[in-house]
């Protein structure tokens, strides 16, 4: 039973997995094997084997070698036996040598397969490195991706986290303002409320005093028309009191002019005095909260405004260079819009006054005369 266990091996063979191989279809049916049935590579004698290798010799100059483009190595040769002849022929000694068994076609056959099943394992352990080697590079390249989407995904994420915290601060920032103002202008509100109030009624004060004058002076009024109804009867005897009532109601009304204006003067400086008063407790005011917002505020903010004040004041100096460059190009312009006009600078008149005579441009209000000669007397 020799053959037994390799008829066990063979039939656990899955042969559908060749059923599709574009190279043993190439070959054809002409290399099918059944490893089950071993009776074939069975020697049943000399005789038997020399009229095989006859045969089969026969058969060996039929192939070609297109047909048999696998068979690699002298042992697997077709043309063995024609090589063996040829050495034979050049080596003297050869030919005693004593030659074995010629090769029956069940095992050229045998090596025929052998060759091919190991040319397809070749390919298989080739197919496979390959497989293994773009296998280690498809993972190396996603060990990069990976890496780079991680890295990104990091500094998106910190990126994130930076922008929200800022946010946060800003948020804080200018709630807490909101709030400050918000308590800054109700207490400047009341304030200037009670400032308003106050000065009303000083100015209530002083219109009553205004009113008293004005009383008086009405008073005068009356007391001078009286008098001067009375002038014509009592002319003669009381010319002497009209004039000097009128001297007193003179020197009244200067005094009541002078009081007038100096009451004006008072009013006007009572009143400019509130206002610096209420300029300064307005000013001390926003001072104050600025400098508690401020107090307050993050340095980072500070640094901005500060920023800001200095970009500011830049921005109102290079205005300033601005409009008096714009102011000096308008000059030059003007400047140079003279010289064009001006005839002293006409290069071509200057050099060629014959050909560019002084000639007076016409105007709209100006008459147009026709000068055109009628008539033209031939040269006889």
């Amino acid at each position: 039973m020799p053959g037994g266990w390799g008829r066990k091996a063979a039939g656990r063979i899955d042969r559908t997995q060749f059923g599709d191989d574009e190279l043993l279809k190439s070959l054809g049916g002409e290399y099918n094997v059944d490893f089950t049935d071993y009776a074939q590579w069975q020697r049943t004698g000399l005789q038997a084997v020399h009229e095989h290798a006859k045969k089969s010799a026969s058969g060996l100059v039929a192939l070609t070698p297109e047909r048999s483009p696998f068979t690699v190595g002298a042992g697997g040769s077709p043309f063995a036996s024609k090589r063996i002849g040829s050495a034979s022929s050049t080596c003297r000694h050869g030919a005693h040598k004593k030659e074995g068994p010629p090769e029956t076609e069940e095992d050229k056959k045998r090596t025929e397969r052998i060759k091919i099943l190991q040319l397809r394992i070749r390919s298989r352990r080739q197919t496979l490195e390959e497989y293994k080697n773009r296998y280690y590079r498809l993972m190396d390249d996603n060990v990069t991706l990976r890496q780079e989407i991680d890295g990104v995904e990091e500094e998106a994420h910190d990126d994130v986290k930076k922008q929200l915290r800022t946010y946060e601060k800003f948020r804080g920032g200018m709630t807490k303002l909101q709030s400050r103002f918000v308590t800054d202008l109700d207490q400047a509100k009341t304030e200037l409320r009670e400032t308003k109030i106050k000065t009303e009624t000083e100015l209530a004060a002083l219109q009553k005093l205004v009113d008293a004058v004005d009383v008086q002076l009405k008073a005068k009024q009356d007391e001078l028309h009286v008098l001067l109804n009375y002038k014509d009867k009592e002319y003669p005897v009381k010319a002497i009191r009209i004039a000097d009532l009128e001297n007193e109601i003179e020197n009244v009304q200067i005094s009541n002019e002078e009081d007038q204006l100096e009451l004006e003067h008072i009013i006007d400086t009572e009143i400019g005095k509130l206002k610096k008063n209420q300029n300064s407790v307005q000013k001390e005011i926003t001072e104050h909260v600025t400098k508690e917002a401020i107090a307050k505020m993050h340095p980072s903010l500070k640094d901005m405004a500060l920023q800001n004040m200095v970009m500011k004041k830049e921005m109102e100096f290079h205005q300033k260079e601005i409009d008096a460059q714009e102011q000096q190009n308008k000059e030059l312009e003007d400047s140079i819009k003279q010289l064009l006009q001006d005839p002293q600078t006409n290069i071509k008149l200057q050099l060629f006054p014959e050909f560019f005579p002084m000639r007076e441009k016409c105007t709209p209000d100006m008459e147009v005369v026709l000068d055109i000669p009628t008539q033209e007397w031939l040269p006889i």
